[in-house]
């Protein structure tokens, strides 16, 4: 199966809204470039972007094996973000995935939803990033639940924050590690996609002029729960979603 097999249902992620330069840097040289500003530029300023993300989203197409796989991947994604959430959520809650979504390396900046909470794991051998996100009221909300997880009461002794403090990754910053790390397992021949950093953000810092020919899938769930409510994103390259579905 290959890259023709996908569908974009609003926009087609191939036209890039930043033009490729003149003189297109070599592949070794993007990554490394875009390995240096998402791990050592991220304090630049970047402008607060919108809560809506840019771009559409897609869906596989071309036989019913395709769909199953699409389909099987998500509801995996979600077996797995409820299953290691259920030692610190109290109660019922309910993860619902959303739109997929597909854009540029080049437009990445333009859909962070602005100061949050953003895991970013640099894989080695596949010489990707990929990006955890919680909004803050999931980010703040599972730091609370897990620093009350001892006692009886339950308050949120983050809820006075006005906006969103690394102070919150002493409290969660090892359970989205071993969440990232159980996602990755779902990926067939997963033993080769090991993490070679990972880094916690609060704001994403991408250099505009910055071309990337390759696509990223931004995956979208929503976390429902008494105490805990909010958007959670996986943002992966698309080339992997591809691994998958041809698994």
């Amino acid at each position: 199966m290959n890259s023709a097999e996908f569908r974009i249902r609003n926009h087609n992620c191939n036209k890039m809204q930043n033009q490729v330069p003149n003189e297109e840097p070599s592949p070794e040289e993007i990554y490394q470039e875009m390995i240096r500003d998402t791990f050592d530029l991220f304090e630049n300023n970047v402008s607060q972007a919108s809560e809506s993300f840019p771009g559409a989203g897609f869906s596989l197409q071309n036989g019913s094996d395709s769909d199953y796989k699409d389909n099987l991947l998500i509801q995996r994604l979600v077996n797995t973000i409820t299953a290691q959430l259920q030692a610190v959520l109290p109660g019922a809650f309910r993860i619902t995935p959303k739109p997929e979504q597909c854009l540029s390396y080049a437009n990445l900046h333009s859909w962070s939803p602005g100061r949050s909470y953003f895991s970013l794991f640099e894989m080695k051998q596949s010489k990707s990033v990929w990006i955890l996100h919680l909004s803050r009221s999931v980010g703040e909300g599972l730091a609370s639940l897990t620093h009350n997880s001892s006692s009886r009461n339950y308050l949120n002794i983050y809820n006075d924050l006005r906006e969103a403090d690394s102070v919150i990754y002493l409290e969660i910053g090892e359970m989205l590690r071993k969440l990232f790390v159980s996602l990755l397992e779902l990926w067939p021949a997963s033993d080769k996609l090991k993490v070679a950093r990972c880094r916690h953000i609060l704001q994403l810092g991408f250099l505009q002029g910055i071309v990337q020919a390759e696509e990223y899938v931004v995956i979208p769930f929503y976390l429902d729960n008494k105490e805990c409510s909010g958007d959670i994103h996986l943002v992966f390259p698309q080339r992997h979603l591809l691994n998958f579905v041809s698994a």
